[in-house]
């Protein structure tokens, strides 16, 4: 239970320093093969949600097992079958795949043993906005022979952001929304959250003090910040979310008053076309 349990703090960590990645430049893409890659693998989320959207399954012959996890993937349901496997580059290569998607936190030593196995890797490394997704999606289209599908994804996506952006009432003041994470992160400027701020019609009150990225900001300067809402990731299992921690925790009390917006793990910490559920979710609690 220890050790699941520190994956999962691992994983959080991980995906919050991965959704605040400024763009950084990724190297040529591995070129494609004549015709399509027909072994896919993605050991990301975010690859293995947008893989799934676009490959028909027989062509996906392993996730990362958090893939699997319903507490913190959208596609839990949709991953069943699938080999469901960890990060060792033994079990990769086993599994003879054409192309390997993985992102940019994955480490060095780890890339060289698919690359010296001959093993093509592709790297998914800007995620700061919406824009950064679709790209991506793009991107996984074009590698894997599936233009049209992408283009449709992107498409689709759009059009359900610009349905819930509509929603958002006119003429009011922009609300200052703060994203809080446990461990007293922060996330600004350059971020996926950042972007769904400013989708929601409101300002990133980490970002109007200078926060670019995520950065951990003590309780008494949170407070100091005063932000009309805080935006949390819902508990993806039992025990107290980041909601409860501001309940029970002292030092937070002078937020107890504040709007708290949760949004399921998944949706929060996605960056994946799943980023417009994200959006829903904090338009439907910013104006009920």
């Amino acid at each position: 239970m220890r050790l699941w349990n520190n994956l999962k703090i691992r994983f959080l960590a991980a995906a919050l320093l991965w959704a605040a990645l400024s763009p950084t430049p990724e190297g040529a893409a591995p070129a494609r093969a004549a015709g399509k890659p027909e072994r896919l693998v993605a050991m990301t989320l975010a690859t293995a949600e947008m893989l799934l959207a676009l490959a028909p399954r027989e062509r996906i012959v392993g996730l990362h097992k958090l893939a699997g996890h319903p507490g913190y993937s959208n596609v839990a349901d949709k991953a069943r079958g699938i080999p469901l496997i960890d990060s060792a580059p033994e079990r990769i290569i086993a599994l003879r795949p054409d192309m390997v998607f993985v992102a940019s936190y994955s480490s060095a030593a780890f890339l060289n043993q698919l690359r010296a196995a001959g093993v093509p890797v592709s790297k998914f490394s800007v995620f700061s906005g919406v824009a950064d997704v679709f790209a991506s999606i793009e991107k996984m289209g074009r590698l894997i022979g599936e233009e049209a599908k992408a283009q449709k994804l992107v498409k689709d996506t759009q059009e359900r952001i610009r349905t819930i952006r509509a929603r958002i009432p006119k003429n009011r003041t922009p609300p200052r929304i703060l994203t809080l994470v446990r461990g007293g992160w922060v996330t600004g400027e350059g971020t996926s959250h950042d972007a769904l701020i400013r989708l929601a019609g409101g300002v990133n009150a980490a970002a109007e003090r200078g926060v670019r990225g995520a950065r951990r900001v003590s309780a008494e300067r949170v407070i100091a910040w005063n932000p009309d809402v805080i935006m949390v990731g819902a508990n993806p299992e039992s025990g107290a979310g980041m909601k409860d921690v501001i309940r029970a925790n002292g030092v937070y009390a002078p937020l107890r008053e504040k709007k708290i917006v949760e949004i399921p793990y998944p949706r929060f910490s996605s960056v994946s076309q799943y980023i417009a559920g994200a959006l829903d979710d904090l338009v439907r609690g910013l104006y009920p």
